[in-house]
């Protein structure tokens, strides 16, 4: 019970706190393509994390998660804080969403490349990196997960206003003198935060931050309620995460716990396909 009640737990946390990212970013882009995955968040965290592995290697340091957790922090807030600068003058988003998916292709070509030298040399590598599990998941990071969850709660009562603002219109809410810039800035560091913080403890999740928000808002019954979807529908979410990992854990193959990574991405493709298609070319966000 010490191990199974942090696992779950961590994975209800983790589940939520990619469907508010994603719902974060769709929000402020008026683009149920954008996402964490699409923008090339996760790229840019996993290229930190391979970063840091290698430097702790050469120097035969430990690399404990805190540690690593505690470096990249101040990274993803100047990345947040460059793409709140880059969206705000952006005037086509579909054309980062084509650059974010660019990069992240280019991080996987970086990712097999890096672990072909590692091999190579007979160097251990963080293999289970690319598809994200929960089998080192301890009160450590669930209270990394906390702490993080707790800033995206404090995030909307502080900037519950300017939120609701925003979701009436671009041009509405500048017509309501709403200061734009500062809750941009808000918005992307609080997801460059989360995505970094659940791949630095888990790994990988490709789609989910794109597949959540669309499910969460299908969830709540009141249409187009922000808060509901950032917190009733994200916990909805998270709660359907723990299940899938739950098969993961009491159902492993002769012995080995599939990624839950592997699951959720492959549920999540299939998902963006009958997204895809269903939209039928029609991508921005309804006006909340």
């Amino acid at each position: 019970m010490d191990y199974i009640i942090p696992r779950f737990l961590s994975a209800v946390l983790t589940g939520m706190i990619l469907s508010q990212t994603g719902s974060l970013i769709q929000m402020s882009s008026r683009n149920v393509l954008a996402s964490p995955s699409t923008l090339g968040f996760d790229g840019l965290s996993i290229l930190w994390i391979l970063v840091f592995h290698s430097i702790m290697l050469i120097f035969g340091y430990e690399q404990p998660v805190l540690i690593l957790f505690l470096t990249g922090i101040p990274l993803t807030v100047v990345i947040g804080w460059v793409y709140s600068k880059f969206i705000d003058t952006q005037k086509s988003i579909e054309r980062l969403i084509l650059i974010g998916l660019t990069f992240n292709l280019l991080v996987g070509a970086i990712f097999s490349f890096w672990q072909f030298l590692f091999l190579a040399f007979n160097l251990p590598f963080p293999v289970e990196l690319w598809f994200g599990h929960f089998r080192f998941a301890n009160l450590e990071s669930l209270t990394i997960l906390l702490i993080v969850e707790g800033g995206l709660v404090a995030g909307w009562l502080v900037f519950r206003k300017e939120f609701l603002l925003f979701s009436l219109g671009k041009n509405v809410s500048r017509n309501l003198k709403l200061d734009q810039k500062k809750l941009f800035l808000f918005l992307f560091t609080s997801v460059a935060v989360g995505t970094f913080t659940v791949i630095s403890l888990f790994g990988a999740f490709s789609f989910l931050g794109l597949i959540f928000p669309y499910i969460a808002r299908k969830f709540w019954f009141k249409k187009y309620d922000l808060k509901g979807e950032l917190f009733l529908g994200a916990f909805i979410n998270g709660v359907g995460f723990m299940l899938i990992d739950c098969l993961s854990y009491f159902l492993p193959i002769y012995g080995a716990e599939v990624p839950v990574g592997l699951i959720a991405t492959g549920m999540g493709a299939v998902c963006l396909i009958l997204l895809l298609w269903k939209s039928n070319g029609q991508l921005a966000v309804a006006k909340r």
